[in-house]
């Protein structure tokens, strides 16, 4: 048996030492090991890297939809623009046939007042009523609003399936099964 003082040296010195369970101890080195180390840190560049590609596509995206938005908007505008332009060239239309249609009126009604009381049961309003119907009111709507009023003709020929092509549809299946069923048949030469 050694003495207190050598197993109390070697203690202290860590030189072939038993540890409590038998057998000498190993020291093991803390943290990962090389491949461990290499593992990690591929997850980590993988991860971040997915990320940073995840958030550009989705600035890019935001950024896409915002010049949609921007676009949408500026047609928008230009088509209330248009739509006004067409708004007035069509109020200034309607005023000058308007205008023009009540001076006919005014000078039918002239030519013809002299008739009132000459003429038995003839008063002013059937001279102004026989004036109107002879230049009846003929503004009608403008261009746009003819084009949104404007429906798809349903007399038959709109739409569906033309039966031209329907025809040369079933003739291409009938050659094409002729020609399946010759080309299957034994050459009996």
């Amino acid at each position: 048996m050694p003495s207190p003082h050598e197993e109390f040296e070697q203690i202290v010195q860590g030189i072939d030492m038993e540890n409590p369970y038998g057998g000498p101890s190993q020291a093991t080195k803390p943290g990962l090991t090389k491949r461990g180390k290499v593992a990690l840190g591929i997850g980590a560049s993988v991860i971040i890297g997915g990320g940073l590609i995840g958030y550009q596509v989705h600035a890019t995206n935001e950024v896409k939809a915002q010049e949609l938005a921007l676009k949408s908007q500026a047609l928008e505008i230009q088509k209330m623009r248009e739509l006004n332009r067409a708004s007035e060239a069509n109020k200034t239309a309607q005023s000058s046939q308007a205008k023009a249609r009540q001076a006919s009126i005014d000078s039918c009604v002239k030519s013809h007042d002299d008739q009132v009381g000459k003429v038995l049961g003839t008063t002013y309003r059937d001279v102004v009523d026989a004036c109107q119907t002879q230049y009846p009111d003929t503004i009608t709507g403008g261009d746009m609003e003819a084009a949104g009023a404007s429906q798809t003709a349903t007399d038959g020929t709109a739409g569906g399936v033309n039966q031209g092509l329907l025809v040369g549809g079933g003739a291409l299946v009938l050659f094409l099964v002729y020609a399946a069923k010759k080309g299957t048949r034994s050459n009996p030469a």
